[in-house]
């Protein structure tokens, strides 16, 4: 981990950005070295600060992240490093196959089985990659809908690899065979970012992550695809609850922001979420802005 590319404490220039005073942040457990530069003030306009941090990747060596303010006393959930070598191993194919799996074990009833339409137990397979770009109006709105929000800075090759370089853990983790959380978590987001353009945008607040697709889905065909590997991969999608193949497609479809969420609610088989100790679930509350598939101007 290139710790030596975080920024002193204090105010910080980058290019043309200016963010206001940041700490590093070190996890509670590791080797006790930092692994995130983070503002301790909220960022005005985040969404555009993400975007021009973006661009700077590649100078910086520096992932930015819009996490969420009343989660500083927490140091943001950055717990336990799992470091990225492992990443370099897993199949996201695979790790979807074996979460897929997991997800519809056991007793499953009519009611149940019809939430998998128009697929069975049998995992699908990947969505085919897309093509089609956002424009720039597309991705300016939803850039511009993002309320105040400290930035964070990781030191990580690409967005992807953010999670389990800070450590990030909010809920409980699987047994063997599968790694560390923000390892197969972090696996999923690499395919997702060579298949769809889905960099990481949000972190928090809880166990709830948000993307944006920069090549959304455009077909409903695609879409189901896409849905069955979100419905292996969290507990509730689209930040409503969504947790049916059809429902999730239905919010995917051209949809520039992704929000998976993780935690202790009714799982799919009538019991306690496998993957539960995470904060409340977001299910049930409206979308926000940047849930909906934004209009070009």
């Amino acid at each position: 981990m290139a710790t030596d590319t975080l920024p002193d404490e204090g105010e910080l220039r980058l290019g043309a950005v200016m963010l206001p005073p940041g700490r590093r942040i070190v996890p509670q457990e590791g080797p006790g070295e930092p692994v995130a530069w983070v503002t301790t003030q909220p960022v005005p306009d985040p969404g555009r600060v993400w975007s021009a941090l973006s661009d700077a990747h590649l100078e910086t060596g520096l992932v930015p992240i819009v996490l969420t303010d009343g989660e500083k006393d927490d140091d943001f959930y950055f717990r336990h490093p799992s470091g990225v070598t492992e990443l370099d191993h897993l199949d996201a194919a695979d790790m979807l196959q074996k979460l897929w799996e997991q997800g519809v074990s056991g007793d499953w009833d009519s009611e149940k089985v019809a939430t998998l339409a128009p697929f069975s137990s049998q995992f699908p397979g990947l969505a085919p990659a897309e093509d089609s770009r956002l424009s720039m109006a597309q991705r300016q709105q939803i850039l511009d809908s993002l309320p105040p929000a400290p930035i964070g800075l990781v030191p990580a090759g690409r967005p992807a690899d953010v999670l389990p370089t800070v450590g990030w853990i909010t809920f409980d983790e699987f047994e063997e065979p599968f790694p560390a959380n923000p390892v197969w978590i972090a696996a999923v987001l690499r395919s997702w970012e060579a298949r769809f353009g889905a960099r990481l945008l949000n972190v928090g607040p809880g166990a709830e992550i948000r993307l944006l697709a920069e090549r959304p889905p455009r077909s409903a065909e695609a879409a189901e695809r896409l849905a069955a590997e979100h419905f292996a991969f969290c507990d509730e999608s689209a930040g409503q609850g969504l947790h049916d193949i059809s429902g999730i497609a239905a919010s995917l479809v051209d949809a520039p922001v992704w929000t998976c969420w993780w935690g202790p609610s009714t799982s799919r088989d009538g019991g306690e979420a496998s993957r539960g100790g995470g904060e409340a679930s977001p299910g049930g509350e409206e979308a926000s802005p940047g849930d909906q598939p934004a209009s070009s101007e």
